[in-house]
């Protein structure tokens, strides 16, 4: 069995070559724009037939070798079907897509080769023995991404790596919120009051000084943007490598996962300050994570329908009463109720069966409480 993960490393272009890179960037996002543009107005994703009318005049217009001209219709293939060709395509000039026959790495000679428009550059790597060791003995995939960032470049390479065989054994199930970040079905909770107060300190900031303006309030906020993401990265890496950590630990095969598409479209009111919460979860980041954690450890990850996996009882599947961190079944008693919601996700979701007609969203949601964020069929339009 074989896993792809990607690498991100640090390259160091010599000085001569960055002029070269810089135009590189240029015709690429150029070229990737043309084809979104083309695409959106014929309402064509499909890769080859974007091929056929536009390979011939994107390598005239921007002299991009016929691999990259390649790449660059993938690309735009893919983010045209994702959108459904919804919204203005522009892309920037931060990436090129590289393939087998654009970019090479030496790790032996510490450095990393890509084709430009002109003449192919080698870079030296600039790397940990982390990115050290995941690359030597992994066989390279046939994908990289040349990236260009405030902090210099970089370039994400993508890996194949064996994955050990897991025997067939338990689930555990994983209950996302933004009071407790996520709770397992084992009995681990993550809470996430100090994410929550850090993105209020930030909002406070950020408002503070947008509302001042001066040239010095511009340069604070640009020396400051990034801190809110990346502290939120690290949570979320922290927080999945305990979840896959746990899953070994226990003997467990799959981990459970909620389907939350377009939660965010649900949920929205008539509060300003929940909205922003809302929209700040970054629940699909950590869900990522652990997909390509799990896989790593052979371990399977499924998504199950959430609904109701907060108001039913895990050991007797009758409809409860659930009131912040409590959960109430007059059959079995009380127990946490985000422990509650993971055990049944574990068990692949809540049987409907019980669920009176008259189930709103009130009594399945609420926000701050910390309760899942599940859907009513009743009332899946307004939640």
């Amino acid at each position: 069995m074989q896993s792809i993960r990607t690498i991100r490393c640090r390259i160091l272009v010599p000085p001569e070559k960055r002029a070269l890179i810089d135009s590189l960037f240029e015709r690429y996002s150029k070229a990737c724009t043309e084809i979104a543009a083309w695409g959106r107005d014929h309402r064509e994703s499909n890769a080859v037939r974007l091929q056929h009318p536009l390979y011939y005049g994107i390598r005239k217009n921007y002299g991009l070798p016929a691999n990259l001209t390649i790449t660059a219709l993938r690309r735009v293939s893919t983010a045209l079907a994702q959108a459904k060709f919804k919204g203005r395509f522009r892309f920037r000039p931060t990436f090129v897509a590289l393939d087998a026959r654009t970019f090479t790495l030496k790790l032996s000679q510490g450095e990393v080769s890509f084709s430009t428009h002109e003449k192919r550059v080698t870079a030296a790597l600039l790397i940990s023995d982390y990115e050290h060791e995941a690359l030597w003995g992994a066989q390279v995939a046939q994908s990289a991404i040349l990236v260009k960032a405030k902090d210099g470049f970089w370039i994400n390479i993508a890996v194949e790596s064996d994955v050990p065989e897991v025997p067939k054994g338990g689930t555990l199930g994983i209950d996302l919120g933004i009071r407790r970040l996520a709770s397992t079905s084992a009995g681990r909770r993550f809470n996430g009051k100090v994410l929550r107060e850090y993105r209020e300190y930030r909002w406070r900031v950020r408002v503070s000084l947008q509302s001042k303006g001066t040239k010095g309030a511009k340069r604070a906020l640009k020396r400051l943007s990034g801190r809110e993401r990346r502290r939120a990265d690290w949570e979320n890496h922290r927080i999945s490598k305990r979840i896959v950590q746990d899953a070994v630990q226990h003997g467990c095969s799959t981990i459970n996962l909620e389907d939350l598409r377009g939660i965010r479209d649900r949920l929205k009111v008539r509060n300003r300050h929940r909205n922003r919460m809302i929209s700040l979860w970054a629940y699909g980041q950590l869900q990522e994570f652990i997909r390509y954690k799990a896989a790593a450890k052979g371990i399977r990850v499924i998504e199950v329908d959430p609904a109701y996996t907060s108001l039913e009882c895990h050991q007797c599947h009758k409809m409860g009463k659930r009131t912040l961190d409590l959960f109430v079944c007059a059959t079995c008693g009380e127990f946490d109720a985000d422990l509650n919601a993971a055990k049944n996700i574990a068990e692949g979701g809540a049987g409907a069966g019980d669920i009176p007609a008259s189930c709103n969203a009130a009594q399945i949601v609420d926000f701050f409480a910390g309760e899942s964020l599940h859907r009513s069929p009743s009332n899946a339009a307004g939640l």
